[in-house]
């Protein structure tokens, strides 16, 4: 994988699946570093943190490589830290980091960071991110969103195929 978001509403199975995403990584064999205020401990990652600072620094470590990056709440850490949270979807996959942006409202990720994502996890979310989403990622079929259940997500690979799945 590269860049990923994993997006949606409130107990919809975001963090559910990006935690499985996690896991599926340490058995690979990466480094997993997490930014995530709630400091949730099913992560069970490398390195969990809520400082955004400490995380970019870890990031954009001039000997880090090959490690997987979950941003929590991307939209609050990211407004915040719009400058230096780019770097994450522009240019730190040429260390081999693969970043995971996850949010509630897709309106909060920039454009720029949305637009860099290879991947998308949707799962059950508003009229308006879900259409911003299918301008995005020029999937139409995106604008159902609205009406996925809990657990239920699009997985879309840019250019690939659009898969309905479950959390379950």
């Amino acid at each position: 994988m590269t860049n990923s978001l994993i997006c949606g509403m409130t107990c919809s199975g975001k963090t559910t699946l990006a935690v499985s995403i996690c896991h599926d990584y340490m058995r690979a064999g990466f480094n997993t570093v997490v930014l995530d205020p709630l400091l949730d401990p099913r992560w069970g990652s490398d390195v969990l943190t809520t400082d955004p600072v400490f995380f970019l620094a870890i990031a954009t470590h001039p000997e880090s490589s090959r490690l997987a990056l979950f941003i929590d709440e991307s939209g609050e850490m990211i407004g915040h830290y719009n400058d230096e949270m780019f770097i994450l979807a522009t240019r730190i996959r040429h260390k081999g980091h693969n970043s995971h942006f996850i949010t509630q409202r897709v309106k909060a990720i920039s454009p720029t960071v949305r637009t860099q994502c290879e991947f998308l996890f949707m799962f059950n979310s508003n009229v308006d991110d879900a259409t911003e989403l299918s301008k995005d990622f020029n999937r139409p079929e995106l604008k159902t969103a609205n009406i996925l259940r809990q657990g239920e997500y699009f997985k879309y690979a840019r250019f690939g195929s659009l898969e309905k799945l479950s959390i379950f």
